[in-house]
């Protein structure tokens, strides 16, 4: 990408629901001449105009066949177009990838700023946890909605302490099952203040006891969680429904 390019996206992420940012970069690319920058900007401009109707409005209906033909056409080509490291998912919006996979290991150095259109994401974290908490701290995690970790190489307990160091202030579902995270992981994210608004959490099959399960009951983490799965661990049945029932007191 040029130096205007990565201008002129840092200005969309930085005002996403701004129509005008999208609008210029449209222009951008028609300048290129290429035919699918061409047609990511005529995308970009029927999902603007589109967006702006109410949602039963005939010419919402009408732009639709165009739409669909441009991202069959060309949204193959245009989910090749992510940073190093980073794979997308079939989700567009926009003409850009919002649901993509991240594996650790082949991430980029630069922060691209089309990693930050991502609201999905999928994390691969096959990095030792010094590497992996790095990596958190980058921009594109401050703005994902959902996280979940994914892989051969699970994350452990070192993993999640890293993954508490970041600051994920627009996470709201965070999916670590089958992760072996364990009581120390757990403790870390209890103890993490970096998920202010987090609200659904799968920790399925994490090797968690009783004894980081009390730390969780008695933790500001579940004030804000509605959602919370904790089964296939080995935590006692009492224990267990007093912190599904919300009674985390003795």
């Amino acid at each position: 990408m040029t130096n205007t390019e990565t201008a002129l996206l840092r200005v969309i992420v930085a005002n996403p629901d701004e129509d005008t940012p999208w609008l210029v970069y449209a222009d951008y690319l028609d300048e290129s001449g290429e035919p699918s920058r061409a047609a990511r900007a005529e995308f970009i401009r029927l999902h603007v105009y589109t967006d702006r109707l109410p949602f039963h409005h005939p010419d919402r209906k009408a732009a639709g066949p165009r739409i669909d033909q441009l991202l069959s056409a060309w949204g193959a080509v245009w989910r090749d177009e992510m940073p190093q490291g980073y794979k997308a998912l079939a989700s567009q919006r926009r003409g850009f990838a919002d649901r993509g996979i991240l594996t650790a290991s082949q991430a980029g150095e630069t922060d691209d700023p089309r990693a930050h259109l991502l609201e999905y994401l999928e994390l691969v974290p096959d990095v030792p946890a010094r590497r992996l908490h790095e990596i958190v701290k980058r921009p594109v995690f401050a703005r994902v909605e959902t996280l979940v970790v994914r892989g051969d190489r699970l994350l452990g307990w070192a993993g999640a302490y890293a993954l508490a160091g970041g600051s994920y202030p627009l996470l709201e579902h965070l999916d670590l099952a089958r992760q072996e995270i364990g009581d120390v992981g757990l403790r870390a994210l209890c103890e993490s203040p970096g998920f202010p608004r987090l609200r659904g959490v799968d920790l399925r099959n994490n090797n968690i006891t009783d004894a980081s399960a009390a730390v969780l009951s008695g933790s500001g983490f579940l004030v804000k969680v509605r959602g919370l799965d904790l089964s296939e661990n080995p935590i006692s049945r009492e224990l267990l429904a007093r912190i599904r029932s919300g009674r985390y007191g003795s």
